[in-house]
């Protein structure tokens, strides 16, 4: 049985990931008793050394010694440089999204070699389900990765029929990339971590929402106090329907959500999200799976970082 790091969101920070790789016994992107690494997407944009973390990811999964899967951010890349048949840009360049890529734009200035990245980055699978674990950027939904596993590599005709937006083909991979979300009362905004007001809220997808008010359904939730918007308790708008994770599903391990808390620690006995806001003042975090059925606290490892963005 092969013994598995799962790494979350890196977002271009190769000394945090160096570090930790360290920590967990990696030699030169190899581990002396055999184990491999899952990465859980999201290796570009935010920080200082994206071109870095992709030598690194692709060299270990070239090497055998990783499995890589899908962010957000690396379709919204493909998206942002991929033409459609209307003869646009899959992802619009606004200010917002050119904002979001821009560490990335920075450090690839040339679109040859930023070409072959997107080409691997269409290679990679959305999710990975190994038996006894499981790996997924943001939200293990079963109907929406079953019809993706079809899909092949995710360029071409199948990147446009999966990035226009409002249509089902775009919903189901959001589902997966980004997870679902909803909508606050009417009225009602929160801030985001990037200080962006916002009515939309991602939400709990593991557990039953039916009924849940907006306090009770976001995740994660955002700061309290002064100066911090209230959510209310009151039903959000457009709720999506989810059900309670099941509690004898493999271990399942996400990203995406950019946690804020002092130490990592698992959602359900086999559910953990592993993003922790790195390039945001969080930490870079892993987590040691041996086999177990239920995560272990003492085997999710972190490297604290300072705020570089």
């Amino acid at each position: 049985m092969n013994k598995y790091d799962i790494i979350g969101d890196i977002h271009g920070h190769a000394d945090e990931l160096h570090a930790l790789l360290e920590i967990l016994g990696y030699q030169q992107g190899s581990h002396p008793e055999g184990r491999k690494v899952i990465f859980l997407g999201d290796y570009i944009d935010r920080g200082p050394k994206i071109r870095e973390v992709l030598e690194t990811v692709r060299g270990m999964v070239d090497a055998g010694q990783a499995l890589a899967i899908l962010g957000n951010h690396e379709v919204n890349a493909m998206r942002f440089h991929a033409i459609g048949s209307d003869g646009e840009h899959l992802r619009p360049h606004t200010d917002k999204n050119t904002k979001q890529h821009q560490a990335t734009l920075e450090q690839f200035p040339d679109p040859a070699e930023w070409s072959e990245w997107i080409y691997w980055f269409a290679g990679l699978p959305l999710s990975l389900d190994l038996g006894g674990i499981r790996a997924v950027h943001a939200c293990w939904d079963h109907a929406a990765l079953t019809e993706l596993s079809s899909i092949g590599r995710l360029d071409g005709a199948m990147l446009e029929k999966y990035s226009r937006k409002g249509t089902p083909g775009h919903e189901t991979i959001s589902q997966i990339i980004n997870g679902p979300e909803a909508l606050l009362p009417e009225g009602y905004e929160h801030e985001t971590a990037d200080g962006t007001m916002r009515a939309d809220i991602r939400v709990k997808w593991w557990i039953n929402l039916n009924g849940a008010t907006s306090r009770e359904a976001i995740f994660p939730h955002p700061p309290a106090g002064p100066g911090h918007p209230v959510i209310p308790d009151l039903p959000p708008r457009n709720l999506p329907a989810t059900s309670a994770y099941p509690a004898d599903a493999p271990p399942t391990f996400f990203g995406h959500y950019a946690l804020k808390a002092p130490s990592p620690a698992s959602i359900l006995p086999n559910l953990a999200c592993l993003d922790y806001g790195t390039g945001k003042g969080g930490f870079l975090c892993a987590y040691r799976w041996d086999g177990e059925r239920e995560m272990d606290p003492a085997k999710f490892i972190a490297t604290h970082q300072r705020r570089t963005r």
